[in-house]
């Protein structure tokens, strides 16, 4: 089995400049995500941010990590063994998590993810920063974020909940 070591992760540095740029950004703040959970699966959109949403998420309070490189096939060989060590790194942690995906909104992109419970916004956007994450998503209450992981910038919105 891989491990983290075995991979070279997006450095610190890139994920920061990429943080700030207005390219990948506005991508993130298209994405819905879907959960693909027994009994609650469904799928969370943002809203802008004047919008009212919904103030209770079905799943709980969480956050959205991947372990795919920024600007790679997410469907790579590469990428699915990057989310195997997510899985274990989780798994070892006694992390609760299930799977969800990225979805862009005109779904020409999708990204396999986590939804990951128990974490506080620092050590998600930590476990993102160490997996070579721009952002990653967090969903409490009102709030759908969009949090960069090596630098502060985020963006909150209200979300809304299509269950499947």
């Amino acid at each position: 089995m891989q491990e983290h070591g075995d991979f070279t992760w997006t450095p610190r540095a890139t994920l920061a400049r990429a943080a700030q740029d207005e390219y990948p950004w506005r991508h993130y703040l298209q994405t819905a995500v879907e959960f693909h959970a027994d009994g609650r699966a469904g799928t969370v959109w943002p809203l802008d941010a004047h919008l009212p949403g919904g103030d209770r998420p079905p799943l709980g309070s969480l956050h959205v990590i991947t372990a795919i490189q920024p600007d790679t096939d997410p469907a790579s060989a590469d990428n699915a063994a990057r989310m195997t060590v997510l899985d274990h790194e989780l798994q070892a942690a006694d992390i609760a998590s299930l799977r969800a995906s990225g979805v862009s909104f005109d779904g020409k992109h999708r990204e396999e993810s986590r939804a990951v419970f128990g974490l506080d916004d620092e050590r998600a956007r930590a476990l993102g920063l160490r997996l070579g994450q721009v952002a990653i998503f967090s969903w409490r209450g009102r709030r759908w974020s969009l949090l960069a992981c090596a630098t502060d910038r985020q963006d909150h919105r209200g979300w809304r909940w299509q269950a499947r």
